[in-house]
């Protein structure tokens, strides 16, 4: 129905007369493909099906395992036009197929890319290098590298930042070519360099890959085991878009590309809930709600729902706070699950040295800048982070010097107002060549405010010799420094003077009012109290505070519009339980009495109406002007709806 359809809109039709086609249009796995996987530029389904039919008929092979996934994949990926960067002439899609087909025949590739899905091999056939420059980098990467977790980072030991500055002209006939992948490692480059080889390289082994724009910058991202990796960045995931939205059309916006990540991880759930949603385009409005709000709650990640939303939210009646709940959950889950970024990019910086810069300088945190050290025997310089962090990873990027043997160094944290020695040179694992060091450093516990790099000289060479053989003051240069980590939110007892409703009359209300002198008592076994909560919570924990310890056994459920969304059991005093919740329930049973003094949980909440209409507090959300991830196209839609429980 739905690819008759979609041949409808384009004014083309089932051609039932060709038994590879017929069997296309009647195979169930190439159906659910076309349709779940991201989408296929400008509904040309038809002409996704005449690549398909032709890679089947070129190879009988292509109806089923990999190779199936392969011809589908490409068949998706090339009803648009994708041009070789190098030669500037469009790719050939079939050939691709039959490269990649005879490749994975031969064992070249990693033995991860026999187990992608449609979706994922999408993002390894529409890279732009020519196919032989995928048989160079097999052929050049070095062994540390060659497995599907390492790939990513071959490029920052392979690529000489800066390049020689012998960059020929973009003329292919010249060998290598600049913008192949044997170029880019004679040449060097910078960012756009970086990017598009990393990602040319982890394609060769059948690896998805794709370049990210960021801005004035470019950066890449590779997948493994269930997961993007965001590499050569400057900017977190929101302020990444995608080059082209060839495998997914929600948009260009990377994060777009880690909600559908999630949603691919559960195939028959996604693709339940597309089929719902597909349904619900055809049904009598009365169920059209109904079939979508279902299909969220088995899919939440599945962006296309919150679209068609936009025509089911017309009166008060279509909705309740349980379902908005429900529904926002997936959008409160981006924050609780926020990517890492770089916090320190574009806050202040000070130093001790004006040597080749100004003391007061943003050059630590900014890329396309260089900060040198001072020519004394120590130099220090101080990031102020402007909020409070946890922090993942430092990495220093490290400019050409003679620093090798002579340098040590110890990175302090600003933690609860005093500096404290976190890391130093010997925690440091070192990679790249010698134009772009970079050093990657683990982070640490404790919320951080500032951090700060202290250089010492173990030696003191008044001069040292440069790689180009010059006599040079003694110096230290540094590219960038940046700092991988999570922006940290106010924790408070959520549950303070919140509602309560038990199966026990009598005093439930002093479980939550603060005063332990108070106490809740029941002699009804099993007992159970139930603690509304002040809109979405994100939970980290649960205390029971009971009066003469702990009696019986009990159960601890964080509830989701009706849903039980994380739960534990045990004798319960204090315990360790992160989710998001809009209710608290503990069930208690195993004894004739309860007497407890107080339960309270410690997290943090917003409004369903903040959520919709994008007010959440300010510890929740990173401070930029740019649009936060999923949030803001949400809130366009929902701020259209008429709904008397969103107000």
């Amino acid at each position: 129905m739905l690819l008759l359809e979609c041949l409808v809109e384009n004014g083309e039709s089932l051609d039932l007369s060709d038994d590879i086609k017929a069997w296309i249009y009647s195979d169930k796995a190439t159906m659910e493909a076309f349709f779940t996987t991201g989408g296929m530029y400008l509904n040309r389904c038809g002409k996704a099906v005449d690549i398909l039919a032709e890679i089947i008929k070129q190879d009988p092979h292509a109806k089923q395992g990999v190779k199936h996934t392969l011809a589908v994949a490409v068949a998706l990926t090339f009803v648009e036009e994708v041009i070789d960067r190098v030669y500037r002439k469009p790719i050939d899609g079939i050939a691709r197929y039959h490269n990649f087909a005879k490749w994975a025949d031969e064992g070249v590739l990693f033995d991860e890319f026999f187990h992608l899905n449609v979706w994922e091999m999408r993002f390894v056939v529409n890279g732009m290098q020519p196919d032989e420059d995928y048989v160079w980098a097999r052929e050049n990467i070095a062994e540390e590298y060659r497995t599907a977790a390492t790939i990513g980072e071959a490029v920052f030991n392979m690529i000489e930042y800066g390049g020689t500055g012998a960059q020929p002209a973009e003329d292919p006939t010249k060998e290598p070519a600049k913008w192949s992948l044997a170029g880019m490692y004679k040449y060097g480059g910078v960012c756009g360099t970086f990017c598009k080889f990393g990602a040319g390289v982890t394609e060769a082994f059948g690896m998805p890959a794709t370049n990210l724009a960021q801005p004035g910058h470019c950066a890449f991202t590779t997948y493994y085991n269930g997961t993007w990796t965001l590499r050569n960045k400057i900017r977190g995931w929101q302020e990444s878009w995608m080059r082209k939205a060839y495998n997914l059309f929600w948009g260009k916006a990377a994060h777009y590309l880690l909600l559908m990540n999630e949603a691919q991880q559960d195939t028959n759930s996604y693709r339940l809930s597309e089929k719902m949603r597909i349904l619900a385009s055809i049904v009598d409005s009365t169920f059209n709600f109904m079939l979508i709000e279902d299909a969220l709650s088995i899919c939440p990640q599945n962006y296309e729902l919150y679209l068609a939303l936009s025509e089911g939210f017309t009166t008060p009646q279509t909705m309740d706070s349980s379902a908005m709940a429900l529904k926002m959950a997936a959008v409160v889950k981006v924050f609780e699950h926020k990517p890492q970024e770089n916090v320190a990019f574009a806050k202040p910086a000070v130093s001790n040295t004006s040597f080749r810069n100004d003391k007061v300088d943003n050059r630590l945190v900014l890329s396309g800048n260089s900060w040198f050290t001072g020519t004394d025997e120590n130099s220090w310089a101080e990031i102020d982070l402007q909020g409070t962090f946890t922090i993942d990873q430092v990495q220093i990027i490290w400019k050409k010097s003679c620093f090798t043997n002579v340098l040590d160094w110890d990175l302090s944290a600003e933690i609860y107002g005093n500096f404290i020695k976190v890391r130093s040179k010997a925690d440091e694992t070192l990679k790249g060549k010698t134009g772009k060091r970079k050093s990657f450093i683990s982070g640490w516990d404790g919320i951080t405010t500032k951090v700060r790099l202290d250089i010492k000289m173990i030696e003191n060479p008044m001069y040292c010799i440069t790689p180009s053989g010059k006599l040079s003051p003694w110096t230290v240069g540094i590219y960038q420094i940046e700092i991988l980590g999570k922006h940290d939110s106010i924790r408070e007892i959520v549950t303070l003077s919140r509602p309560v409703t038990s199966n026990v009359e009598g005093t439930a209300q002093n479980l939550v009012d603060g005063d332990e002198s108070t106490v809740w008592t029941s002699t009804t076994n099993p007992s159970w109290v139930e603690i509304s909560l002040d809109g979405i919570c994100v939970l980290e924990n649960v205390t029971i505070d009971w009066e003469n310890g702990v009696q019986g056994t009990q159960t601890v459920r964080y509830i989701v519009g009706n849903e039980t969304n994380a739960e534990t059991s045990g004798q319960i005093g204090r315990v360790d339980l992160t989710g998001m919740a809009t209710a608290i329930r503990i069930d208690l049973e195993g004894s004739e009495t309860y007497s407890i003094k107080e339960i309270s949980a410690s997290g943090y909440c917003f409004s369903l109406n903040d959520v919709l209409k994008m007010r959440t507090s300010q510890e929740l959300m990173i401070k930029e002007k740019h649009r936060i991830l999923l949030i803001s196209e949400l809130g366009e839609l929902i701020d259209r709806m008429e709904c008397e429980e969103c107000l």
